[in-house]
């Protein structure tokens, strides 16, 4: 991992992260000397499985994938966690290990908190274990609906969405990254990509090239996507519009200070 450093107070929004966002300054502030500002590049793996959490990342341009791995060497991911979220969410159940594999899936810089820190925080109710609870019932509807898309689902419609969704996360039309690490990310075939992306290229919608996926019609895409894409955006999209009701009166007035925005 690499250099560490105390996170600045930013000026007008708390952080790049949706649940440290929707605090208010002087809670910010009680929890900023518990929080380190680290970066996270591509590959990196921040848990392997059944490993005890030391740390909880709470991404500001990173995006980390679950993934589970099979008896048989295959792998699916079960989940990608970005701005909008925390990874380390096995300790908000009681966990202090991790079924799964952690995988940095875009670089960027997250706030990282110590797990008896964070411990702390569930024992006594405070805002931020309000918003951990909301956020976990969204990621939990987002898992079992992942799971569900993975077994009754064709590639391409599959596809779809996760291309808008690294792109969603990266917000730029470029994503990097290769269709063998895709196919393993789906839990199928390189062949089966490949077959499905080569169908969106000739139909205008993507281009590829040397590890690089250009989207090119963001609304033709979007066409091709499962219901599980919409399904996965209301689902965070509602946990940013539920903030005046999980933190009271303190939560609106954040929210009417512009200090969280949906994606």
């Amino acid at each position: 991992m690499k250099s560490t450093q105390r996170p600045p107070l930013p000026s007008g929004s708390l952080s790049g992260n949706d649940i440290l966002s929707a605090l208010l300054n002087s809670e910010y502030r009680r929890l900023e000397p518990k929080l380190d500002m680290v970066e996270l590049w591509r590959g990196q793996v921040i848990y392997k499985a059944d490993q005890r959490i030391r740390h909880v990342y709470f991404p500001q341009g990173a995006v980390v994938a679950m993934v589970d791995t099979l008896d048989s060497g295959g792998t699916v991911e079960v989940g990608v966690i970005g701005n909008e979220g925390m990874v380390g969410i096995n300790i908000f159940l009681g966990c202090m290990v991790t079924p799964d594999k952690a995988i940095v899936q875009i670089a960027g810089n997250a706030m990282r908190m110590k797990t008896s820190d964070l411990r702390n925080e569930l024992r006594f109710g405070s805002p931020l274990q309000r918003l951990l609870l909301r956020y976990t019932q969204a990621l939990l509807a987002v898992i079992s609906q992942s799971v569900a898309c993975s077994q009754h689902h064709l590639i391409a419609p599959r596809l779809a969405p996760w291309l808008l969704t690294m792109r969603d996360y990266s917000r730029s039309g470029t994503i990097e990254m290769s269709q063998a690490h895709i196919a393993a990310m789906l839990g199928t075939r390189r062949e089966g990509v490949t077959e499905a992306a080569l169908k969106f290229q000739a139909e205008g919608l993507i281009s590829y090239s040397r590890g690089k996926i250009f989207i090119l019609n963001d609304a033709g895409l979007k066409k091709k996507t499962c219901e599980c894409y919409r399904f996965i955006k209301k689902q965070f999209g509602g946990v940013i519009k539920d903030v005046p009701k999980v933190l009271g009166v303190a939560g609106q007035a954040v929210v009417r200070a512009g200090k969280v925005k949906a994606h």
